[in-house]
């Protein structure tokens, strides 16, 4: 057996080097670095010093230089064996002939002499063959003994008393529950024993372990395992030994039960017997240890889990803010401190403005870190004490507590207002989102955590149909007009399979002919009750209520047929354009205008689709191959309303878009205002250096067309040229218009 073999595992030997040669100490560190079971805890050149470290650290075993500089290694020799209590191994480490020096080493004291300047492998083996044998299920062992969770914890009486009951039935001066680990063996309770731990290597409980019964060592002087043991030769003076393993259920020995005599001696059956008996009562306290370690952790994972569930039943997965029900909570407390202080308290419900265009184009990992982003503003801006909450969707509220007055909760609404409309930049784009806020104050606009929320709900509704991007307070006419809205979403879900929506039509005109030029669709509610609602009266609701696809697949496919009626005719329309909803842009969509001109035999180049400019500002990849599909198939695109939103030359590059339809706002007050002339004449330039078309919207006076023609506009539509008419109108416009040049058609 080599000696590396012969050092494996992880029992410690402590070593002390005294060695005045540095360049011989260092051959002795990185030999004895190569095996980990031989720790050197410190190393000396000279005598005195020697002796200091060895006195005060208690090493195992001293390597030992003959020569040293200042003093002599035979005299420290001497000096620690004349020490009291103090016997580590020592092997002597010379370059001196072996005679007559080895025969006066060991009669100094010396365990064992080798030749410094040799081959030192003899010098491992030495060490090796004082080291105590492991266990063949050392690991098994090692882990047994750290779940139990046992070392170096407090004395406890019940192993006390065990130790005592030991000592005293077998007449020992010394008794001990020893706890063999890795590399030391640890006293859990020890009678008439200062230390309360020793080296693993001179530990007569490490060969206990090996013995699955009493270890019982009559007069370790005599045994040739411990006779040169630091712990015979020196202090406790160990004579007599009987240890008595302590065999864990699982076959796993940790340690011994095992008491010491100064002297030598035999134990009689009757005291073996109460050493087997006493060693069992250490396991099964051990055992009663382990499993209230295991009641305890079994608590601390179930008060984990509840934490988690409870974390999980009020908190937002997303945000991390409290959900509805902790909202819902904090309300009704919130409620009852404002009932006993006379103060108020203000509920704000928060709806942000183009998530789900966002979240649809864009992706919903945006999606998700722009509400992360919202949520995080949100705190920013609230006051410590306040509550903020995320109510699913886009949806967000904040309680206000111990407010003093009502306006207190609209300085706050405000300046969420303006903490929402901060540009974002997420994922590398930057991205405009705003929203709207609707503010409900205790006890004048509800006296419960329901009615609060409601009412707060329903003034956002009215801030979001009022423009958006500002907050209302609750008033008593908003239920009237919620009570309205409810009936009219479900109205408009009727009008949709009874066919009650009609389209009206108003031409576009070239600016210098007057020549037909398209057709823009506009759709009408033919309420049974209300008579004909303009889009304004329902177009958001169908966005809100998620009806706007169904609708604006209605309105696609009654354009198109339309289309088809007047080619039957023979009347011909350049063009027809349909507005699009940002919510209708899906992936779905460019199938169903595919299906919806194939089913009419009407060619794609008769259609044209309107966007609103917003809808573009946060483009995505989605979108750009959505618009890409439609401009292969044919289909032109128009940006409606331009000029009023956040599109950049960039991004009018980079889409496939036709045309440019100038707002009615940049239209009205021309020629007059200066202001809007360059702006108008700004937009035309832009359009023209990339190729699109133009059309202004809103011409309703003759200078208007004069002023847009003169800067270049290609085409217009207005009440100065025609008003909406339904189909039937425009069809007889379209056959009493037979010249290529339309005139100026009447209003």
């Amino acid at each position: 057996m080599d000696d590396s073999s012969t050092l494996s595992g992880m029992v410690a030997m402590r070593i002390v080097i005294v060695e005045d040669s540095a360049l011989v100490r260092d051959n002795l560190l990185a030999l004895l670095a190569g095996h980990p079971s031989l720790a050197v805890i410190g190393t000396a050149a000279g005598e005195d010093e020697a002796y200091q470290l060895i006195t005060r650290t208690r090493p195992d075993t001293v390597l030992l230089d003959l020569a040293l500089s200042p003093g002599s290694g035979m005299s420290l020799l001497r000096k620690l064996r004349a020490t009291a209590g103090l016997a580590p191994r020592v092997v002597i480490l010379s370059n001196q002939p072996a005679d007559p020096y080895k025969a006066l080493c060991r009669d100094g004291g010396a365990d064992a002499f080798f030749d410094k300047c040799g081959e030192l492998s003899g010098l491992l083996a030495q060490l090796a063959s004082w080291m105590p044998p492991l266990p063949p299920n050392e690991l098994e062992r090692l882990n047994r003994l750290t779940r139990l969770q046992v070392l170096d914890t407090p004395a406890e009486e019940s192993f006390d008393a065990i130790a005592r009951i030991a000592a005293a039935i077998t007449q020992a001066p010394i008794g001990l529950i020893s706890l063999v680990d890795a590399d030391r063996q640890w006293f859990k309770a020890r009678v008439g024993l200062e230390a309360s731990e020793t080296s693993r290597s001179v530990s007569f409980c490490a060969h206990a372990l090996l013995t699955y019964d009493l270890l019982e060592i009559e007069d370790a002087t005599q045994d040739p395992r411990f006779a040169d043991s630091p712990l015979v030769r020196g202090a406790p003076g160990v004579r007599f030994y009987a240890g008595m393993p302590l065999v864990m259920p699982g076959g796993e020995v940790i340690g011994a039960l095992c008491v010491i005599d100064h002297h030598p001696r035999q134990l009689d059956d009757g005291q073996r017997q109460a050493l087997r008996v006493l060693a069992r009562s250490v396991i099964v306290e051990l055992e009663l240890r382990e499993r209230v370690h295991q009641l305890e952790r079994e608590v601390s994972r179930r008060q984990d889990a509840e934490a988690r569930v409870m974390r999980m039943a009020t908190r937002d997965a997303l945000t991390s803010l409290p959900n509805r029900a902790a909202l819902m909570d904090r309300l009704h407390q919130g409620i009852r401190a404002a009932q006993r202080t006379g103060t108020q308290l203000g509920v704000l419900f928060l709806d942000l403005d183009r998530f789900k265009w966002i979240n649809d184009t864009l992706g919903h990992d945006v999606g998700d870190a722009m509400l992360q982003e919202m949520a995080q503003r949100l705190n920013a801006t609230v006051r410590d004490s306040d509550t903020v909450a995320r109510l699913g969707g886009d949806e967000f509220a904040v309680v206000l507590p111990a407010l003093r007055r009502a306006e207190d909760a609209e300085v706050i609404a405000a300046k969420i207002i303006t903490a929402v409309l901060q540009p974002l930049t997420l994922r590398g784009r930057t991205l405009h989102v705003g929203g709207s806020i609707g503010v409900a104050v205790f006890p004048q606009q509800g006296h419960n955590e329901d009615s609060l929320l409601r009412h707060a709900d329903l003034a956002m509704y009215h801030a979001k149909e009022s423009g958006g991007n500002q907050y209302q307070v609750f008033s008593e006419h908003m239920n009237v007009r919620a009570m309205e809205r409810m009936t009219l979403e479900s109205e408009l879900r009727v009008a949709l399979e009874e066919d009650q929506l009609v389209l009206h039509y108003q031409p576009q005109l070239g600016l210098t002919d007057h020549t037909l030029s398209g057709m823009e669709a506009l759709v009408r509610w033919n309420h049974p009750r209300l008579g004909l609602l303009l889009p304004a009266r329902f177009i958001a609701l169908a966005e809100d209520s998620g009806l706007i696809c169904a609708l604006g697949l209605k309105v696609m496919e009654m354009a198109v047929a339309q289309i088809a009626a007047w080619r039957a005719l023979g009347l011909s329309v350049p063009r027809v354009a349909v507005n699009v909803s940002p919510m209708q842009l899906r992936s779905e969509l460019v199938d169903e205008i595919a299906q919806i001109l194939a089913q009419h035999d009407v060619p794609a180049a008769c259609l044209e689709v309107e966007l609103t400019e917003s809808a573009l500002t946060a483009d995505g990849p989605a979108v750009n191959g959505l618009l890409q599909a439609l401009r292969d198939m044919g289909v032109s695109i128009a940006i409606d309303d331009f000029g009023v939103g956040y599109s950049s030359l960039t991004l009018l590059r980079r889409l496939p878009i036709s045309a440019l339809k100038i707002d009615r706002s940049f239209v009205s007050e021309l020629p007059a205002n200066r202001q809007d002339i360059a702006i108008v004449e700004a937009i035309l330039n832009m359009a023209h250096c990339i190729g699109l078309r133009t059309v202004a919207e809103g011409i309703e006076h003759t200078e208007q067309n004069v002023t847009l023609g003169v800067l270049g506009c290609q085409e217009g539509q207005g009440y100065l040229f025609c008003k909406p008419r339904n189909a039937e109108d425009t069809t007889a416009w379209l056959t009493t218009t037979t010249a290529p040049k339309l005139a100026r058609a009447p209003v």
